[in-house]
């Protein structure tokens, strides 16, 4: 047996983290913040899996550990904390293991860690998903404190951190989550019902999307295993949409200073260069408007291009 071999089966024996239990047993919040079909279909699965999904597992649980030293070390400077927190609803079989829950008289703060290829602009839907269904268990425990949270994203390989903030509780968001729990649940135990799908960028890592009712199986597709240089694509997109509103941000940042320091001119100067704001001036067509009022120029004068778009399923 080769050592890739015995590195693949050893990590499939290996426990991440904390002890969770049966999951066939309960309906966790990482299953509420993912598509209902992929959370039941894990359930039931007897498929190992692979090298890949493995080393994700285990890149959260390292981030995890990081934080946690972290947070040991600097535990004088903060509000009373748990590592792996366990909640549970109060009538169902809901259950969460919150990975830091901060504690004082008057709020309780969650916070989830995840790790990344390339930090995300805004969190993903299923991290927000999740987070609220935490929030809400530890509600329903404690209705009479503040609950507040957030998710700090780790790029391991970049050494980045972004801390999202600033989440509250919500009833209404907790109750749609519930009922999407509820879902589940309900599919896990009649295996006459058929779990809903959610389409979501995380759908090209999916082992179960070749017959994913989401997408059209009759159509016939080759497969290339560019699985880790789609994630690269993915990632580098995000980063790009980043590198846009930081840019944006700086060049608002140094039209304000122009704005405050040289009000009536248009420049500052920053080191060895100058800064300067320009007016310029463009001119755009109304294109419906044409259309609507002079059909016969619209036509005479416009071109139709194609041009393509990669669209990632």
């Amino acid at each position: 047996m080769d050592l890739i071999e015995l590195i693949l089966r050893g990590l499939q024996n290996a426990r991440f983290g904390e002890d969770l239990g049966d999951r066939r047993e309960y309906v966790g919040a990482s299953d509420v913040g993912q598509c209902p079909r992929k959370a039941v279909l894990e359930k039931f699965s007897d498929e190992p899996q692979d090298l890949a999904t493995l080393f994700r597992f285990a890149r959260g649980h390292i981030a995890e550990k990081l934080v946690f030293q972290a947070l040991e070390d600097q535990s004088d400077k903060l509000p009373r904390w748990r590592y792996q927190k366990e909640v549970t609803h109060r009538t169902h079989p809901f259950k969460a293991h919150i990975d830091f829950l901060f504690t004082t008289r008057q709020e309780l703060g969650v916070l989830e860690v995840k790790t990344c290829d390339g930090i995300p602009s805004v969190p993903y839907d299923g991290w927000v998903q999740q987070l609220h269904f935490q929030m809400g268990l530890i509600k329903d425990r404690n209705p009479d404190k503040a609950v507040r949270g957030a998710v700090l994203a780790m790029d391991l390989n970049k050494g980045q951190v972004s801390l999202f903030n600033g989440y509250e509780y919500s009833s209404e968001l907790y109750e749609g989550l519930l009922v999407k729990a509820k879902h589940i649940w309900d599919c896990m135990n009649d295996q006459s019902l058929s779990p809903r799908t959610e389409k979501s960028p995380l759908c090209a890592w999916c082992r179960y999307r070749p017959d994913c009712p989401a997408y059209d199986q009759d159509e016939e597709i080759p497969s290339l295993p560019l699985e880790k240089e789609l994630e690269e694509y993915l990632g580098l997109k995000e980063q790009l949409k980043d590198l846009k509103d930081a840019i944006d941000k700086l060049a608002d940042m140094f039209k304000a200073g122009i704005e405050n320091a040289n009000p009536d001119g248009d420049s500052i100067r920053v080191g060895e260069n100058v800064v300067r704001r320009s007016v310029r001036t463009r001119t755009l067509i109304d294109g419906r408007r044409l259309q609507k009022d002079l059909p016969d120029i619209h036509a005479k004068y416009s071109t139709e291009t194609t041009y393509e778009v990669l669209v990632v399923e």
